[in-house]
């Protein structure tokens, strides 16, 4: 039996020495501190609120602002996290209960802890809080609520480093718990609201466009504000970034492509939204028109040191190189150009997409060298088929490796426990390109999938049809770049997008869970086989001649 007559205290987590956004906690959301914001929106049903911050010097601007608000709090451990909520409750009896929130989440309020308050005196656990993915809520609307008593015995019973920083795990792996879902609240469960870097700080904010009270406005009502968000930022659920293709920021690319080359402009915005969202690389070539140049003008202003550039050597298509020129000169001063175009000293990776330039022991060797110098960071290669993939994956001087892969390409089938075998034995990073190939796999036009050679493609377009509805997903697309991601072997997805639209819809597309092994058999079981060649963009032409 709960104690009804329990009182009931809420302890906001906060310090000013975040590693990612330092200072965040005294930025300010339509007028008010963050810290303020948040204590106030959980005080707004009458409940006692204690912010819990440390005892260093670095948190004294954070007491100072509470004092002025009159806010209550307590200083205690900056690292040991558990003793400062456990010493911040020395007042308080064991059968009292204690709310644990964090001042990076400003949504929660208190209609939200008094439904979890009524949840928890009702069932029977020792703490209850909030998932990610089972709450149906998006992540920054959480908390977690538990006993006095517990908090003493995790601080009593725990040595571990990770209970010491993060105070509630030990009670989840030994006490009753249970997943808090809102009757109230249920919105998109991988919208990001929390706030721990500065595009996380200017999306929230946005979402309390034009609210005059931002105290006591509800949940509900803040969420309607997700048309002026200012990035609709993505919690990645799978972990597994997302890599924007940069080809259509530089030719037109692709056989469904009836619009040509992304403006340069509309490049420009998708990139640097990509970037807000927390994609890792932006991949391009010194090949692909006008692309390296577009991201360079996109990067400048500081949007460089957020991102990992990898761009593909120039293919010297037809070059014949007769000892005139050494073969180092040729490769120096395609990577310079490179640089220069991306306005950089410094490339991720240098990608070959020439299976005789992985043979050339020259061109190796000069990149070794421009590896050394400090130009590029990593030598990677574009695979074009299986045998091309068993020779790279010999290679040491290799670390990143780009192939085609998509739902419905079985070429790959007897290399894949190669490369796992291979990411056991030492760091190599792999790459999937063209998960939608060339966007044929969402289009319906017959006339389109003739030209690439596959003459069952009415069987195709229904089952892929079929087969997204079947496994709820939202689209083809979503169904395709979904069954890329999950393969644990692959860890990146590339993605060309060409519009701001497309680029929101993958992105939700990667950040939702990853398709269970179980799911992948069956899709791989029941998918239609069509000819081999039909699955390399480079022999449609074959088709057409």
């Amino acid at each position: 039996m709960k104690n009804k007559n329990s009182k009931v205290i809420v302890l906001i987590q906060s310090r000013l020495s975040s590693n990612r956004l330092p200072g965040k906690a005294l930025l300010s959301i339509n007028g008010l501190p963050i810290i303020i914001l948040c204590a106030k929106r959980a005080a707004n049903t009458g409940k006692k609120v204690k912010v819990v911050t440390s005892d260093e010097s670095t948190d004294d601007e954070i007491c100072k602002v509470l004092e002025i608000y009159k806010i209550p709090y307590f200083r205690g451990s900056l690292e040991n996290v558990l003793k400062r909520f456990n010493d911040a409750l020395s007042d308080m009896n064991d059968n009292d209960l204690v709310f644990r929130l964090t001042a990076d989440n400003v949504l929660p309020d208190g209609e939200f802890l008094d439904e979890m308050e009524s949840d928890f005196k009702k069932s029977n656990v020792d703490i209850i809080g909030c998932d990610s993915t089972k709450s149906n809520l998006p992540y920054g609307i959480s908390a977690e609520l538990t006993k006095v008593k517990y908090i003493r015995e995790s601080y009593k019973l725990t040595n571990n480093p990770y209970d010491l920083e993060h105070v509630t795990p030990y009670l989840y792996r030994n006490k009753k718990s249970k997943i808090f879902v809102s009757n109230k609240i249920s919105y998109n469960k991988n919208l990001r609201v929390t706030i721990d870097t500065f595009d996380d700080y200017i999306s929230v904010a946005s979402l309390f466009h034009g609210i005059a009270n931002p105290t006591r406005i509800p949940i509900k009502k803040i969420l309607n504000n997700i048309k002026f968000m200012k990035y609709r930022p993505l919690y990645k659920e799978s972990k597994k970034p997302l890599t924007l293709g940069g080809v259509q920021f530089g030719m037109k690319y692709g056989i469904t492509n009836i619009n040509g080359m992304t403006k340069p402009t509309e490049s420009i915005k998708i990139i640097r939204h990509a970037i807000s969202e927390g994609i890792e690389y932006i991949d391009t070539a010194a090949s692909y028109g006008e692309s390296e140049k577009i991201i360079g003008k996109a990067l400048t202003g500081g949007w460089s040191s957020r991102i990992k550039i990898i761009t593909k050597l120039l293919p010297f298509n037809g070059f014949k190189n007769k000892n005139q020129i050494p073969w180092s000169l040729h490769v120096r001063n395609s990577v310079l150009n490179s640089c220069i175009n991306l306005k950089t000293n410094f490339i991720n990776t240098l990608m070959l997409h020439r299976a005789e330039h992985l043979h050339n022991k020259k061109i190796i060797a000069e990149l070794l060298v421009l590896k050394d110098q400090g130009i590029i960071g990593n030598i990677g290669f574009s695979v074009q088929n299986p045998k091309e993939l068993e020779y790279t994956l010999c290679n040491k001087d290799v670390s990143i490796i780009q192939m085609p892969f998509n739902i419905l390409d079985y070429r790959w089938n007897s290399v894949i426990n190669d490369i796992k075998n291979e990411k056991n034995k030492r760091k190599i990073i792999i790459h999937a390109r063209s998960p939608l190939l060339q966007g044929l796999l969402i289009s319906n036009d017959e006339k389109k999938w003739k030209l690439a050679g596959v003459s069952n493609n009415k069987e195709v377009i229904n089952w892929l049809k079929n087969t997204y509805k079947f496994y709820e997903k939202k689209s083809i697309a979503d169904l395709c770049i979904s069954f890329v991601n999950s393969q644990d072997w692959i860890d990146s997805v590339v993605v060309g997008i060409d519009t701001l639209q497309k680029l929101f819809l993958n992105l939700e597309s990667i950040s939702m869970p990853l398709i269970n092994k179980n799911y992948l058999d069956e899709i791989i079981n029941s998918r239609p086989k069509i000819n081999e060649k039909s699955l390399d963009p480079s022999k449609w032409k074959i088709f057409t001649t």
